[in-house]
């Protein structure tokens, strides 16, 4: 857990949000942490716990009197940062989390965070999810395809998201996807602008700001990933245009 570092969340009041965690913050977290006996309650995207063949063998803040012994990796982060090290017992158990994609730690905790108004909100910080645009909206989005053979959907035109009512899946119109090169060189109120829909009704400026910022995520990871599903799904539908 770094310090000051800006995170990116989401609330489904308040929408997007970068959340930072200052260094006494820190200290005082990982302090409740040992203090209250958490070390055991490891699991997995907080949904599956692990409750034995994994132990925690060490945990520091950094300073400059421990960092000269950390690896080359993480000799640049910066003082007041919390490392944490487990164990695994089973080869099996670290395949497992392996095989899930696993990259760091998430603290779990109810927290009350201010924006720049001074309202107040309390969260319960458990990793929420963006796995898919249609976690953030009250309808879902799909990005389809098909071959002129009638295999699958038989897309036509330019790439876009298909806009489906939740549960009844009535249509709701359609978003042509932005090509990467104006994604890239576009300011923030130019992207929400993208965000018309055609034959359908108009979105919220925070429904457009929720697909902006998912699509942004990560270096505009989403984005890239949107193309290429969409650029297999119709490599052989000779009626619809690659992105």
């Amino acid at each position: 857990m770094i310090p000051n570092k800006k995170m990116l969340r989401y609330h489904d009041e308040i929408g997007f949000y970068e959340l930072s965690i200052p260094e006494d913050a820190i200290e005082f977290y990982r302090d409740k942490f040992h203090k209250d006996g958490k070390e055991g309650n490891l699991n997995i995207n907080h949904l599956e716990k692990i409750n034995d063949g994994v132990q925690i063998t060490d945990s520091f803040l950094i300073s400059d009197v421990n960092r000269v012994s950390l690896p080359q990796s993480f000799k640049d982060l910066p003082d007041g940062t919390w490392m944490i090290e487990y164990t695994f017992e089973s080869i099996e158990l670290l395949r497992k989390f392996e095989e899930e994609g696993i990259t760091g730690f998430s603290v779990e905790g109810r927290f009350v965070i201010e924006d720049k108004n001074g309202n107040k909100y309390t969260i319960y910080e458990n990793f929420k999810r963006m796995n898919k645009l249609s976690d953030l909206l009250p309808f879902d989005v799909f990005v389809f395809g098909g071959s002129t053979d009638g295999a699958g959907r038989n897309e036509h035109g330019e790439a876009h998201f298909e806009l489906k009512e939740k549960n009844t899946r009535k249509s709701l119109g359609k978003i042509f996807m932005p090509n990467m090169e104006n994604w890239i060189k576009s300011s923030s109120d130019e992207k929400l602008e993208m965000f018309t829909v055609n034959n359908g009704p108009s979105l919220s400026k925070k429904e457009k700001t929720a697909m902006v910022r998912w699509l942004e995520l990560n270096e505009n990871e989403n984005l890239k990933n949107c193309h290429k599903v969409w650029n297999e799904s119709n490599q052989y539908n000779n009626r619809t245009i690659q992105i």
